[in-house]
């Protein structure tokens, strides 16, 4: 039985990572908090640095220095402070020591839930090493930790700033 070469090829399909935290915080002062594109190291306990050459404005780069001074490059594609939401993309520089991805997109969002808020990051990643077989630390469950290890004590650290102020 003959079958054409493709049929067999395959390669990397897109992980999924979908992070959420409740905050007994209004959404406005959640959107405060995480809104501007430039500001993710005031949040993110895992970066050191985190600026924006366009600030909110759709195509800005923005630039993570991580606390081991590796750093990621990212592009905003959508800023849409009414919804409360933003999405961007992975840019031209990822340091795979940290995140060990070749590429994702990412959206992060606020809505109201109950009193409070619901702070929404969702990401979908493809590992480093894009190939058939990658190497242990550069494949699908390597490039999800990862993601997961920047992501939750990002979120839980907004809550815990929020709160905080609230009390």
């Amino acid at each position: 039985m003959l079958t054409a070469p493709s049929a067999h090829a395959h390669g990397p399909t897109p992980q999924k990572i979908d992070e959420a935290v409740e905050i007994a915080a209004a959404p406005a002062a959640v959107w405060a908090l995480v809104g501007d594109f430039g500001s993710l190291a005031r949040w993110n306990p895992r970066l050191k640095a985190s600026e924006a050459d366009q600030g909110n404005a759709v195509g800005s780069k923005r630039r993570l220095t991580f606390d081991q001074g590796a750093g990621v490059s990212e592009e905003l594609d959508e800023h849409l402070p009414a919804e409360m939401s933003m999405s961007y993309r992975s840019g031209r520089t990822i340091d795979t020591k940290v995140l060990p991805v070749g590429s994702y997109s990412a959206r992060l969002r606020v809505v109201p839930a109950g009193s409070g808020s619901r702070l929404e990051w969702r990401a979908r990643a493809y590992r480093a090493d894009t190939g058939n077989e990658p190497a242990a630390g550069l494949d699908d469950a390597a490039a999800v930790q990862a993601l997961r290890d920047f992501m939750l004590p990002a979120l839980h650290a907004a809550k815990k700033k929020l709160e905080d102020k609230q009390n």
